[in-house]
């Protein structure tokens, strides 16, 4: 009978337990609308640096277990995001180039050379190195040292 009473005792605080870590991970993954003014002051600088033409559509913030990254829609239909620092993590510009500045030289310099009648259109860094996507429809990879990894279409 305390055996019996035992195993449901445990059983209710395992079930409980996991009850209150569903509504934190839940509360935790929380994506929202902000005000541009919200934004790290490191994104608002770069998005005025680069894109000084640009008029942001909607801004919002995705708050994550581990961290936090925010997302900037222009009205042009144009995509940036940021990481919890305000640095950035995508840039994808649909039509237009993405700005050379922001382009390492070494993947600027392949671009060109290998594909010259193609401009950039998405960049976006990975822990592992670079994804680059260009006009045409190419996807490339490089790694950390720029190296040419992977060319997918």
């Amino acid at each position: 009978m305390i055996m019996k009473k035992s195993i449901f005792t445990l059983l209710g605080i395992v079930l409980a337990t996991a009850s209150v870590l569903a509504a934190s991970f839940t509360f935790i993954d929380d994506d929202r609308m902000i005000k541009y003014e919200e934004l790290p002051l490191k994104a608002r600088t770069f998005i005025k640096e680069h894109f000084p033409n640009e008029q942001p559509s909607y801004t919002s913030e995705d708050r994550e277990l581990t961290h936090t990254e925010y997302q900037v829609v222009m009205a042009s239909g144009m995509k940036i995001e940021f990481d919890n620092k305000g640095e950035w993590i995508e840039v994808d510009c649909k039509y237009t180039s993405v700005p050379e500045a922001i382009v390492p030289a070494k993947i600027g310099d392949y671009v060109k050379k290998n594909y010259p009648s193609s401009k950039i259109v998405e960049i976006t860094k990975q822990y592992n190195g670079w994804e680059v996507n260009i006009s045409g429809g190419l996807e490339l990879t490089f790694d950390k040292t720029y190296r040419l990894t992977e060319v997918d279409d």
